[in-house]
């Protein structure tokens, strides 16, 4: 029996061969990251504003929610945004209304300025390191359908609370802010002092169009308050379009009204969004962008500010929504709030420590809390543990990976890579970005997988808090100024903090608690007394048949 077994095991051994060929290949220890949320959870997390709003909740009530304890105000204003940078010192724009470029957005222009460009005509701006020039290229050609709208102005009007909280944010306008750059009020609506009769060039073989010169910045300003286009990023931006050096680079910002702003502003593309959800997008973007220009007078417009895309994003679900909460913003402490939001924040929010790395003091609305959502965005890394080390530079490897502190809201804030070497400590905002994580909201195990996958690219996934978007679009300071945006001390109704949904929905649910227990007691007395009834009747027959009996 036993050698029959020896000869079997022995066959075996020979089908399976020899100690590394293919077929007894050794496992690969791979890091498995699995987590949820996508951003860092700080402020509001659009999921949430919008379950919120399908649940039926409201404006107020929303942002409640998330920054509980602000005030709600009202502010105007202009935004600068960052659009594009051209290292050749060049660009093309092109009318599709008709416009012109200055060298001044108003007032006395240079000798050869304005330069009238023909509805569909484009002008070549560039910088030669010591002036810009501007000229007209190519015939007029069709952009598309172009949408009109009123312009606005810069008048700043911001009635908030006189009251103060200690510990309260930094005024966002120290003497150690970036220097404010031009804000320069819209031109007003009025006759044209010049005409945009201009012909288009000569056909090929004929003489170049004029160029005028001049060692002003230059503005591209479209007709009849529609836009203008940057060809080489194919979008349209409403406003003006400034052309500014940044050293042998030409900068192109788009000013333009802040309610304008956001109905170009990219963060949420879907109509079918409940009426309170795009309008608590509105109100806390535009209050981010009001707080980024008094903090540094600029602005991205990209995921590490905010998302804008120009004059084709409009749609008409988010302009009635931009409409209905024109000029509100949500304010604390006589200050613009900080309305730093995520796309998703996996069903918690987040604290600025968790979110930034920062500290959170001054900051009492920024908290970790519970939200209500459908999809809290859940996902999956795998790395393997040799490309772990490599990619942290952890010396004899890594053997295993630790989440060794969490925030409030269950979010990493520190991790362990074990090691033959030591191992190394890594913060989770740099453990997250070096490997392209959605979120900090994660847990980690080791297990072993037959080939080790792809290794993720490294990513930062980080909205910066306002008073920092500037330093992603840096400033270049222009000669005309006005005011940054500023506060009044009309004071206005508070929302309430720690509360859900704020006092109505509290109050809301305390009604039908009080409906269920009412409607529970009602239910427990009928019972006693139909309890009570039948014991009687039974009584009473008991009592006749023992007469009868008699």
């Amino acid at each position: 029996m036993w050698r029959a077994l020896t000869a079997a095991g022995l066959v075996g051994l020979a089908i399976a061969g020899p100690a590394g060929t293919p077929s007894a290949r050794a496992s690969v220890p791979v890091l498995v990251i699995d987590g949820r949320g996508f951003g860092h959870g700080v402020g509001m997390a659009q999921d949430g504003a919008l379950w919120m709003g399908v649940g039926g909740a409201n404006l107020g009530q929303i942002l409640g929610h998330f920054y509980p304890g602000t005030s709600l105000g009202k502010a105007s204003g202009a935004v600068r945004v960052a659009v594009m940078r051209s290292p050749s010192g060049d660009a093309v724009l092109q009318f599709p209304d008709g416009g012109q470029v200055r060298d001044a957005p108003s007032g006395p222009q240079s000798a050869g300025f304005p330069l009238d460009v023909p509805a569909g005509g484009q002008a070549r701006v560039w910088w030669d390191g010591s002036q810009y020039h501007a000229q007209l290229v190519g015939g007029p050609r069709p952009y598309g359908a172009t949408m009109r709208a009123s312009s606005g102005t810069n008048k700043i009007e911001i009635p908030l609370p006189t009251t103060t909280t200690a510990g309260g944010p930094a005024n966002p306008t120290t003497t150690t802010s970036p220097p404010t750059p031009t804000l320069v009020p819209p031109t007003a609506p009025g006759p044209r002092t010049t005409t945009t009769t201009t012909s288009p060039p000569p056909a090929s073989g004929g003489p170049p169009p004029p160029e005028a010169v001049t060692p002003r910045p230059l503005w591209a300003t479209p007709a009849n308050y529609g836009t203008v286009a940057v060809t080489a990023r194919g979008r349209r931006y409403r406003g003006l379009t400034e052309a500014i050096a940044d050293g042998s680079q030409l900068r192109l910002v788009n000013q333009l009204d802040v309610e304008d702003y956001l109905r170009g502003m990219g963060e949420v593309r879907d109509p079918s969004w409940p009426a309170a959800s795009l309008q608590t997008q509105a109100v806390a973007a535009r209050t981010y962008a009001l707080r980024a220009m008094r903090a540094g007078g600029e602005i991205c417009d990209d995921d590490r500010c905010q998302v804008y895309l120009g004059a084709q994003a409009e749609y008409p679900a988010m302009d009635k929504a931009v409409a209905a909460t024109r000029g509100a913003v949500v304010a604390y402490g006589g200050s613009f709030a900080s309305t730093v939001y995520s796309a998703n924040g996996g069903g918690v929010s987040a604290t600025t420590e968790e979110g930034f790395g920062t500290n959170s003091n001054g900051y009492p609305y920024l908290r970790a809390a519970p939200y209500t959502t459908r999809n809290p965005a859940p996902w999956r890394v795998t790395i393997a543990l040799s490309d772990l080390a490599a990619r942290f530079g952890v010396a004899g490897g890594v053997t295993n990976a630790r989440v060794t502190t969490k925030g409030p809201s269950g979010r990493a804030l520190a991790i362990a890579l074990d090691g033959n070497g030591g191992g190394k400590a890594v913060d989770a905002h740099a453990f997250a970005s070096g490997l392209g994580l959605h979120s900090t909201l994660f847990q980690l195990h080791v297990e072993e997988a037959l080939v080790a996958p792809p290794p993720p690219n490294a990513g930062d996934f980080l909205q910066v808090p306002p008073d920092e978007a500037t330093a992603q679009a840096p400033v270049v300071a222009t000669p005309d100024t006005v005011p940054a945006p500023s506060l009044s001390p009309a004071a206005v109704p508070r929302f309430p903090a720690g509360q859900a949904l704020g006092h109505a929905a509290t109050t809301g649910r305390a009604r039908n608690r009080l409906v269920i227990l009412l409607a529970v007691v009602t239910l427990v007395l009928a019972a006693a007394i139909t309890g009570f009834a039948s014991l009687r009747a039974r009584n009473a027959r008991s009592q006749g048949g023992e007469n009868r009996m008699a």
